[in-house]
């Protein structure tokens, strides 16, 4: 048993120093902008892992830079954000089987729903949500949203991204700066919860975002449906009003029928052609 347990202590400073070794190689930085970079259009390269990783190495050991880590981190994501964004201009993101369906389906719909309401704030969220990075930057570049608007917003995005992986990696490694193995694992664990927590308060904002803008279309709509009852009162307000300011009908005027005269009739004259008393009476 004794045996065992030296064969694994043994094993496990072995890996400790090669995993040192190949924090210290200049070549890490790069390897950390490549997989930033691919992951902006190809979600199963483990770049946050990476970054998580080695920040934690830089608390427990001093190597590498934490800053150059971060730069890699940065530019690698902003770079694999514009390259997502070209692919989805030409190609389409229908032509990616993991974003037809499941989750990826899901993501793709949530991000055209995002930048046709809020671009600015989905743009920064999107890449805590599974999935929702790589949609997020092919939709973008399908639909044609304007490219001087992403850039700026993905490079903000990017840096806040970046800023974060390495925080959570230095401050778990920081817990065990005598065991490098140990603190990578509880680096990654941290990273895993907390993706967990910021992806349920990111859905929550946004569908809290979603249920005040439906109250405002709603209130818009109301607005709308009351506005022509209003022109209708007002218009029946203004015949009343013309209609009162109307004078009193006149008398009917007689028409006359051409060639004849109306006389007066006085009073107690005789119609014409009856006979007066007196005349041709009997005697």
């Amino acid at each position: 048993m004794r045996d065992t347990i030296d064969w694994l202590l043994s094993l496990t400073g072995q890996a400790e120093e090669w995993i040192l070794g190949v924090a210290d190689a200049w070549w890490v930085h790069l390897v950390v902008y490549l997989f930033a970079a691919l992951d902006g259009f190809f979600p199963t390269v483990p770049s946050e892992s990476t970054i998580v990783s080695l920040s934690s190495l830089w608390s427990s050991s001093g190597k590498p830079s934490l800053i150059l880590i971060g730069l890699a981190a940065w530019m690698g994501a902003w770079t694999g954000d514009n390259l997502g964004y070209l692919i989805g201009s030409k190609v389409g993101w229908q032509r990616f089987r993991f974003l037809r369906e499941g989750k990826g389906r899901k993501a793709v719909e949530t991000a055209e729903r995002g930048l046709e309401k809020r671009a600015l704030v989905f743009l920064m969220t999107a890449r805590y949500i599974p999935f929702g990075r790589t949609a997020v930057n092919l939709v973008a570049g399908a639909v044609h949203y304007p490219h001087r608007h992403f850039w700026p917003r993905s490079l903000l995005s990017t840096f806040v991204w970046a800023v974060y992986s390495c925080a959570i990696g230095a401050i778990a490694g920081a817990w065990f700066a005598d065991h490098h193995l140990l603190a990578i694992t509880v680096a990654l664990i941290a990273a895993v919860v907390m993706a967990l927590l910021v992806e349920r308060i990111i859905a929550a904002i946004h569908r809290a975002l979603d249920r005040r803008a439906a109250r405002r279309g709603q209130a818009q709509d109301a607005v709308l449906d009351d506005e022509p009852d209003d022109a209708g009162r007002s218009a029946s307000e203004d015949e009343s009003a013309s209609s009162d300011n109307l004078a009193p009908s006149e008398e009917p005027v007689s028409e006359k029928v051409p060639g004849t005269a109306e006389e007066p009739v006085a009073a107690g004259a005789e119609p014409p052609g009856t006979p007066s008393q007196g005349e041709n009476s009997p005697a």
